[in-house]
């Protein structure tokens, strides 16, 4: 019994015009046979021909194609590279401003105008923004109630990041 995938094993041939001659060769050509020597000939020919190969139109086709593709990855690539760090930009400045608005929550209402007008909180989070601005505005609404508004401008100023805290004058604590 055969293996699965294996070559059938190898069978001499005789050609029945050639039955005559006793010379075989392993190709089932006859030795000596012109008739089969051009016929071989002609088919090994044929194959070469047919294996020759792709040609320069289908090659410039396949290469436009690979050109295509390759470009339209790449500006993806680089877009989402963009994207990725006005991300992580955008989380930092934003996390900065929580840190802000809890410094900011726990001052006087009656002394919300007098504070200072750029962050109070530690900024060193903030580096990779450079060269980045501050500010914080605090403007009385209605009665009792303060906005304090928190921004971040960064990229020369192209890029803002604003929070607003309200704060109203309960006549408690400074905490809620």
């Amino acid at each position: 019994m055969r293996a699965v995938g294996a070559r059938p094993p190898f069978v001499w041939r005789r050609h029945p015009a050639c039955a005559l001659s006793k010379g075989l060769q392993k190709d089932g050509a006859q030795a000596g046979c012109l008739r089969h020597t051009r016929e071989i000939d002609h088919t090994i020919s044929l194959m070469r021909h047919s294996q020759r190969g792709f040609s320069l139109p289908e090659l410039l086709v396949a290469m436009l194609i690979l050109t295509l593709i390759i470009t339209t990855s790449l500006a993806a690539f680089v877009e989402r590279n963009r994207r990725l760090q006005q991300a992580s930009e955008t989380i930092l400045a934003y996390q900065s401003l929580a840190n802000e608005a809890e410094y900011r929550r726990r001052i006087n209402f009656s002394d919300l105008d007098a504070a200072q007008q750029t962050f109070m909180s530690d900024t060193a989070m903030l580096a990779p923004l450079r060269p980045f601005n501050t500010v914080v505005a605090v403007t009385q609404t209605n009665g009792g109630v303060k906005v304090v508004s928190m921004s971040i401008r960064w990229k020369n100023g192209q890029r803002l990041a604003r929070l607003n805290l309200l704060r109203a004058n309960t006549g408690g604590s400074n905490l809620w």
